[in-house]
């Protein structure tokens, strides 16, 4: 039995799910298996996340219909989401921020973030 889950998410942008990983910590790399609890994972993604001290990866697959990215990773023992939290909302959140802070910068906005002690992220967009 396979414990692999496939998430739809909105992110879109390679470049700011990069600099989300950047920010956390974690290593993302063009292409590969998705490492997961059962070894003989054939399971490919565009994208392989891998985060440090944890033998789970979460993979990228893009979606061609939508442009977006699923998030491929295996919930067993809940060794991905103490990390990334539930559905990988830290990675989530993160990805959209950055995609919002590039967007806000182009054209001269101010943009800042916090993330409240219910751990949900506030962000603020100032325009000049």
């Amino acid at each position: 039995m396979s414990h692999l889950s496939s998430l739809t998410s909105k992110l879109d942008d390679i470049e700011a799910i990069k600099d989300a990983c950047k920010e956390l910590g974690l290593s993302i790399r063009e292409g590969g298996t998705v490492r997961y609890y059962y070894q003989q994972s054939n399971t490919k993604a565009d994208y392989i996340i891998s985060i440090p001290g944890c033998n789970y990866d979460v993979g990228l697959s893009k979606d061609v219909k939508t442009g977006t990215y699923n998030l491929i990773y295996d919930k067993y023992g809940n060794y991905v989401e103490s990390k990334l939290g539930k559905n990988c909302s830290k990675l989530v959140q993160s990805a959209t921020y950055h995609k919002l802070a590039r967007g806000a910068k182009l054209k001269g906005c101010f943009i800042s973030k916090k993330v409240t002690d219910k751990g949900t992220l506030k962000v603020e967009i100032l325009v000049q």
